[in-house]
């Protein structure tokens, strides 16, 4: 019995050890900056913080709901960019907006005087 315990506790000594030693070996991932936009006008402080998680889920579920994986889609929607923007995100409504074969999607989490008012979904086509 004494023997079974020593083995267990080797395997999990080592374990832990090769864990801990591979997780050190690895290069941190780079972490995307949420882009952020303030202003202050006489109705309030507005901030607008980029959702980059909503964002990929947008991405996700429009490629999804096209069935096709070789459609090219940005997680961002630039300026000159044709777009709409949604307070719900429903990729079946977006998907007849688009007419070529670049998509660009956007969530924005809006907070008014520090407090969270709503998600806003742009989407977008060049």
């Amino acid at each position: 019995m004494k023997r079974l315990a020593i083995i267990i506790l080797a395997v999990l000594l080592c374990g832990a050890a090769i864990y801990t030693s591979s997780r050190s070996n690895q290069p941190e991932p780079e972490t995307e900056e949420p882009e952020t936009i303030h202003y202050t006008d006489m109705s309030g402080d507005y901030l607008f913080i980029q959702n980059l998680g909503e964002t990929e889920r947008m991405a996700d579920s429009l490629r999804d709901y096209l069935g096709d994986d070789s459609i090219q889609i940005q997680t961002s929607v630039p300026e000159e960019a044709v777009y709409y923007a949604e307070s719900l995100w429903d990729p079946a409504q977006a998907a007849p907006f688009f007419s070529d074969r670049v998509y660009c999607v956007e969530a924005w989490d809006i907070y008014k005087n520090g407090e969270f008012q709503k998600t806003s979904y742009l989407a977008g086509r060049i």
